[in-house]
């Protein structure tokens, strides 16, 4: 059993926008291009057999089609309907320190960690499954002690709370494996264009000794410092966060290491992702090979702001951690009913019509996403335990309550910024 988080296609709900291809039907395709597809990679120690204990949020490859368009008020949207970021908060006990991290890892395990570091990088604590092989669950696979590690290796120095360093972690492994999913899509989508297989062969030609690439592992280090410098609001406020992983960074093996270097400006980082697209193509049998006109880069959907929402991610916590350390972890794809409280039905009786149906229509958002980005959906820690906070319009907001025993959401406050204590 695992956690998976989130994978559906969101429609714009203003104008149409262009339809991506889900996996689920990428992968139909491939089956008629020759090897594109295998059943014996990756090796079964890199995935987690059924056995690996944890709390199952969401699962994609179990829901089919994607969610309804609803109508809004006709304010503007951002570009992208969807956040940058999965919002998924750790909830720590306030007792737990740095030390108890430590300690719950064992010095056993912290060691092993670092020998695999010293080999695979930031992938011996997470790892990308393709969606180019048949016999296991695709997607990033994150293991909980793998966070805590990270957590500690490269937040120790800040002064930051555990439960925010837990959620950098996470967030800094995702986004690195975040890259091989899009990584994976450039070349189906070289593979659909010319009908040969493309990922298989760019790997064998271009994996080292230790059984990676490079020049791709540079890149995904280099999204993901790139998350931490130009922060989303979900890595916003982690003073140090960017300094510190871009010198772990600099402690990784090659390849690794260069992250930083395709970082530091958006040319560079677009420059070397269209380089590698061209290698992975060149290493295609294919008859037909692209002309120097033709861009590389538009075989990534978006490599800039990778869409996370069609890729599962997934924790997995065979150590059992979360129980022994009594952290909650949450991440919430959708609330279908939200419980007004007395309180705030008396708030909301007294604010215009206007803003009482933008309620409303925010009410009909949030049982499609609570990623719309015009939601602004996010915990509000100065509300307590399990309380969270939604944008209604440019100056109101609402704080909603979950219940966690009974998994019940609840309105409790509505009111403008001052009122609300967001300044």
């Amino acid at each position: 059993m695992y956690t998976t988080f989130m994978n559906s296609r969101l429609e714009h709900t203003v104008a149409p926008a262009l339809e991506i291809p889900s996996v689920a039907t990428i992968r139909r395709t491939l089956m008629h291009v020759p090897e594109a597809l295998r059943d014996d990679e990756p090796t079964p120690e890199y995935v987690a057999d059924d056995n690996d204990p944890a709390l199952e949020v969401w699962n994609p490859e179990r829901v089919e089609g994607s969610l309804a368009p609803v109508e809004h008020s006709g304010e503007a949207l951002d570009a992208s309907p969807v956040t940058d970021e999965p919002l998924v908060t750790f909830e720590v006990p306030p007792q737990v320190t740095d030390a108890d991290l430590r300690y719950a890892l064992g010095d056993e395990r912290i060691r092993e960690l670092q020998r695999l570091e010293q080999i695979r990088g930031i992938d011996a604590l997470g790892w990308y499954v393709t969606f180019h092989q048949r016999s296991y669950q695709h997607g990033v696979h994150i293991p909980l002690d793998g966070v805590i590690h990270l957590a500690r290796q490269a937040f120790s120095q800040l002064e930051l709370p555990v439960e925010r360093k837990l959620e950098l972690a996470f967030h800094a492994i995702a986004r690195h494996e975040l890259f091989h999913f899009a990584a994976d899509c450039m070349t189906a989508n070289w593979e659909l264009a010319t009908g040969v297989a493309v990922r298989w062969p760019g790997q064998a030609k271009y994996r080292n000794t230790d059984g990676y690439d490079e020049y791709e592992e540079g890149l995904a280090n280099a999204y993901m410092l790139r998350g931490f410098k130009h922060p989303s609001r979900v890595l916003a406020n982690s003073g140090g966060a960017y300094s510190a992983l871009k010198g772990y960074c600099r402690r990784q093996p090659a390849g690794y290491r260069d992250g930083p270097d395709y970082a530091r400006s958006r040319s560079a980082y677009l420059e070397n992702c269209g380089r590698l697209s061209h290698d992975y193509h060149g290493a295609s049998e294919a008859p037909w090979h692209a002309p120097g006109a033709l861009d590389p880069l538009i075989f990534y959907p978006n490599i800039v702001r990778i869409d996370w929402t069609r890729c599962p991610i997934i924790i997995h916590d065979s150590g059992k951690l979360l129980e022994q350390l009594g952290i909650g972890i949450s991440s919430f794809r959708a609330i279908a009913s939200i419980v007004e409280t007395a309180g705030f039905t008396k708030s909301l009786c007294k604010l215009d019509r206007r803003l009482q149906r933008q309620w409303q229509m925010r009410k009909d958002d949030l049982a499609r996403s609570t990623d719309l980005r015009s939601l602004d959906f996010k915990r509000w820690k100065p509300g307590g335990k399990d309380c969270y906070s939604v944008r209604v319009d440019g100056n109101y907001r609402a704080h909603l309550r979950y219940n966690s025993s009974e998994f019940t959401w609840a309105a409790e406050q509505i009111g403008d910024h001052k009122r609300m204590g967001h300044g």
